[in-house]
């Protein structure tokens, strides 16, 4: 938390979507400087969105952890139903955001699902940036034809 302001200060909400295990959470750690969200390998960790007040430059800033959103069908009747829920939160967050971080794997490049999560921001008219994590992972050649 950010001392002496409250989240309605924020003069920007950033919300963080794609889809699972592209690295959300741990971006937002890294931009936080601290272990704030839970990082794990296993696909669906992040179940709700989680905002966090962030001051850069001055400027007060709200950064909002959506959960990875899939296809329907990727897992049983149980899945879907978790899954239905983090795609509305997702959602949600989407709608009220300034700002989308649209978060990429770099290593396996651009899919339909990030082209659709790319449609929901769009439907909402809002900004976004796409960001590439995981390049780490690239051979020299894939780094070269990624950028």
């Amino acid at each position: 938390a950010v001392p002496g302001w409250a989240a309605e200060d924020a003069v920007g909400k950033v919300a963080v979507v794609g889809r699972p295990n592209v690295g959300k959470s741990s971006l937002l750690n890294a931009l936080l400087g601290e272990e704030r969200m839970v990082v794990n390998p296993v696909a669906g960790t992040t179940r709700d969105s989680v905002a966090c007040e962030y001051e850069w430059r001055g400027e007060k800033l709200l950064l909002i952890d959506t959960a990875g959103i899939r296809r329907q069908a990727a897992g049983g009747e149980e899945r879907e139903e978790l899954d239905r829920a983090a795609v509305a939160a997702a959602r949600v967050a989407i709608s009220q955001c300034h700002v989308a971080l649209l978060l990429l794997d770099a290593y396996q490049g651009l899919t339909r699902a990030d082209l659709a999560i790319a449609g929901l921001v769009t439907e909402q008219q809002k900004s976004c940036v796409i960001v590439a994590n995981k390049a780490d992972r690239l051979d020299a050649a894939a780094r070269r034809a990624f950028s």
